[in-house]
């Protein structure tokens, strides 16, 4: 759990509570952090009684969202960044990868962010991070969460995940990000508000005095490259270009939480007496203030903290994911210079040394850069000052703590009505699933007592012959094996047979079995009506036998086929008769099941087996003859 502060007034009713607030953040890169610390400030600055509270929200969802999120992403930036811009280009472009996603957030993460929510019986939650608002949104939206919902967004673009209808106000930085939220969370769901850094990046400060506090050069150019709080990009490349850079006289190397990084760096410019190596740091306002320019890779709060500072900002060695996105969108509205190189990095850094001295905003009714929410800002006479107060936009305390109830709760009818639905469907499907496959039939035979007829008890030396021929070439080939002394059992393909041609097979004094359709999703619900007209075209009435499709039964099948008193058939062995024999021996009893095509050589395949089961001192019968 996070610190909990309580911020009285004297003006305060003496029976009133404070206002409890309870922020959701992640520690995933610094930038969620940094604004959920930002807010903090305001708050227990706020003229009202407020007690606030944060956690990890990332933590509250759970160990396994928060390794696949937290871990997962970290390790994709430092080792496999190509991954993560195909996984953000999937969330982004594709639409059930974004439902899948929400899904699987919300599926294992909002009960026990529920849980935790509910230890602190907040009045109103504000998150700081994406997958934490998925799901806190899921829960406003299902009557979980009864309390106003707030959500902070410091990027400027690809607010997929940022922006969600269950939340009642989002708290955006820049201007240009309004139109897109509210196309997703709907009308009046966004309130531009003053960046969330710290008020320490707003301090007027003075470079030299900043440098020499720092223990850096006064004289020459001073240039930050920072890789966030992971410390990820090609922070090492960029220090090595800027090195060759004569008009800076000094470099400071930010590694973030990244201990390997930070170790290498140190290695890599250990004789380069220009360039320092630091960890995290909580200098920040100081380096910012000092520097000339800022060298970063990920973009987010660190480039509003820039910004406030008066230092300009040169993205540079991260080109994926969001990163990509918002560094692009940021240089498109001159916040920032994108370098996609190290030659656009050296160019760029020493374009930014010859920007004029004094950084003067545009109007806030402008059109240009400045008519997005970072502070007005000036730097003269070796000193960064805050703009006219006037000018910016409301402190996002304020809005907290006047959270609107904008989401009205899907009804708990409705609501009920989906999970009973989704349940019936769930049983539906698994019901469809298991009545059309073959792979519980082995224990639905066992339940029901049904056994597959594979061998015929029978003190002839003899087997029993089944033909799976087309409807169509039964008589021709019965007639043709019939003239060479052989008679079998025909079955025609789960169709109901002409009477003509049980007439002829009946004739030559072989017989006609019911066969089982083939099995597929539903097909398999016409078994009973199938095997029943079979049975009545053949004069056929109870305890029958029935030859099982390609494939074997489904348990739907079976369950119909033991209504209509039937009894499954499948051979001992399974042949076409244009291939090879039986690689066993056969026994007497045994029933063989042979797929004929009605060609001429298909039926001299039939002569052949026979002549090889009669070499094996086996006759050939037809079922029912070796079943009488």
């Amino acid at each position: 759990m996070g610190p909990r502060h309580s911020t009285p007034t004297s003006s305060a009713d003496p029976g009133s509570k404070p206002q409890r607030v309870l922020i959701l953040s992640a520690d995933v890169g610094e930038g969620h952090a940094a604004a959920a610390r930002a807010l903090t400030q305001q708050l227990e600055a706020s003229p009202q009684e407020v007690e606030v509270t944060t956690i990890d929200g990332l933590a509250a969802l759970g160990r396994p969202v928060r390794q696949v999120v937290q871990d997962g992403y970290r390790v994709q930036l430092r080792w496999l960044p190509w991954t993560y811009t195909i996984v953000y280009w999937l969330l982004e472009k594709i639409a059930p990868a974004r439902w899948l996603a929400r899904g699987l957030l919300c599926l294992f993460g909002s009960r026990l962010l529920a849980r935790r929510i509910a230890e602190h019986e907040p009045d109103v939650i504000v998150s700081t991070y994406p997958a934490v608002t998925v799901v806190l949104a899921r829960l406003r939206r299902t009557h979980q969460v009864t309390c106003p919902t707030v959500a902070t967004i410091t990027d400027l673009t690809g607010l997929f995940f940022w922006a969600q209808p269950g939340i009642d106000m989002h708290l955006v930085m820049y201007g240009e990000s309004l139109e897109s939220v509210e196309s997703i969370a709907g009308p009046d769901s966004v309130q531009l508000v003053r960046p969330l850094i710290s008020a320490e990046f707003l301090e007027p400060r003075c470079p030299s005095e900043a440098r020499r506090a720092l223990g850096l050069p006064e004289e020459g150019r001073m240039v930050v490259v920072s890789g966030g709080g992971w410390g990820v990009g090609d922070v090492q490349g960029a220090v090595q270009e800027l090195c060759n850079v004569p008009d800076i006289s000094s470099i400071v190397c930010l590694a973030g939480r990244n201990e390997q990084l930070a170790e290498k760096l140190g290695e890599a410019f250990a004789s380069e007496e220009r360039v320092r190596v630091l960890g995290f740091t909580d200098q920040m306002p100081q380096l910012l203030a000092a520097a000339d320019a800022l060298v970063h890779s990920t973009g987010g709060v660190t480039c509003l903290e820039a910004k406030a500072a008066g230092t300009p900002v040169v993205s540079y060695g991260l080109p994926v994911g969001h990163a990509r996105l918002n560094t692009r969108a940021m240089a498109n509205l001159d916040l920032l210079r994108l370098a996609n190189d190290t030659r656009e990095l050296r160019e760029h850094v020493q374009a930014s040394f010859a920007e004029s001295a004094v950084m003067v905003a545009a109007p806030a009714t402008g059109t240009t850069a400045a008519s997005t929410a970072e502070p007005v800002m000036a730097q003269a006479n070796g000193a960064t000052s805050l703009g006219d107060p006037k000018l910016f936009e409301p402190a996002a305390v304020d809005l907290v703590l006047k959270a609107p109830r904008r989401v009205r709760p899907i009804p708990m009818w409705r609501l009920r009505t989906i999970a009973i639905s989704a349940q019936l469907l769930l049983l539906l499907g698994v019901g469809m699933w298991t009545m059309s496959t073959d792979e519980v039939t082995a224990l639905a035979s066992a339940v029901l007592r049904v056994h597959t007829i594979k061998h015929i008890a029978t003190s002839d030396h003899s087997v029993g012959v089944i033909l799976r021929a087309p409807s169509q070439d039964v008589a021709a080939v019965a007639s043709q094996l019939a003239s060479r002394g052989i008679h079998v059992s025909f079955a025609d393909g789960g169709g109901v047979p002409a009477r003509g041609v049980v007439i002829k097979v009946e004739g030559l004094r072989d017989e006609l079995m019911p066969e089982a359709p083939r099995n597929s999703l539903l097909r398999w619900m016409r078994t009973r009506g199938v095997l029943r007209s079979q049975a009545r075209a053949l004069g056929l009435h109870r305890h029958f036998y029935f030859l099982q499709p390609h494939g074997g039964l489904s348990v739907g099948q079976l369950v119909l086929a033991r209504t209509a008193d039937a009894t499954p058939v499948a051979g001992q062995v399974q042949l076409n008769a244009t291939g090879p024999l039986p690689q066993r021996p056969l026994r007497a009893g045994d029933v063989v099941v042979v797929s004929v095509d009605g060609s001429p050589a298909s039926v001299r395949g039939v002569v052949r087996l026979v002549s090889w089961l009669d070499a094996e001192r086996l006759g050939v019968e037809s079922l029912g003859s070796l079943a009488s």
